[in-house]
């Protein structure tokens, strides 16, 4: 059963189906538990689950940035897709500050297992972190996590092109290169055309130029 009800496909953000008597259709994997300066990233469990985490996914500025035009929970069906996330091929991940265990945002991943990649998406959905580097606070980590722990080579962040303080995140970000600029990409919820950006991380990166692929080399007669 669906539960989130959108004329136009997200295009950043994943949300996988999910029947509420039958959550779990994945074998269950080891939880994530990271520690990060100031914060505390781990997977999040059903009882994570809130009105004011509601709240934050109907917030205009948060369907913007993924894309959506409303997300159609109510709390019993947000409890059943977090638990929905298998810790293996899905995740969903709290941003917590370390101090008072108070939820500030999060993370979803969807792995490829087969090519070893990795797709991110991001949100701070407590306000007064705005400002705070709070993503650059925690992406190093979770980064360094995933390579080391769970087989993931590559990462890649699909953000919209109009997502400024998104962007501000991974655009100045050493971890992280523009891989590239992919114009009239998707839809918008109000039917107009939109540009991604996408971003990619490495776990062994190569320069720039053995990145390239080789170059034919035309000989005249």
């Amino acid at each position: 059963m669906t539960v989130v009800k959108t004329a136009i496909k997200p295009i950043i953000v994943q949300l996988p189906n999910f029947d509420e008597n039958q959550v779990r259709l994945k074998p269950s994997h080891s939880p994530v538990y990271i520690e990060s300066g100031d914060y505390i990233v781990r997977s999040l469990k059903d009882t994570d689950a809130s009105e004011k985490l509601l709240g934050w996914l109907n917030r205009a500025d948060m369907l913007r940035g993924l894309n959506l035009d409303k997300v159609d929970f109510n709390l019993s069906q947000l409890r059943a897709f977090i638990a929905g996330f298998d810790n293996y091929l899905h995740f969903i991940l709290g941003i917590f500050n370390r101090n008072d265990e108070k939820l500030i945002g999060f993370y979803t991943i969807d792995v490829n297992r087969t090519h070893k990649t990795g797709s991110l998406t991001t949100g701070i959905g407590d306000t007064s972190e705005r400002g705070k580097r709070t993503l650059w606070a925690t992406i190093d980590a979770i980064l360094d996590y995933f390579y080391a722990e769970r087989e993931i080579e590559k990462f890649t962040a699909r953000i919209l092109a109009r997502n400024y303080a998104m962007l501000f995140n991974f655009k100045n970000n050493t971890r992280f290169v523009l891989e590239a600029h992919l114009k009239d990409e998707c839809l918008a919820p109000n039917g107009k055309r939109v540009d991604l950006l996408v971003f990619a991380s490495f776990k062994n990166p190569r320069t720039q130029v053995n990145a390239l692929p080789p170059r034919e080399t035309k000989i005249n007669d």
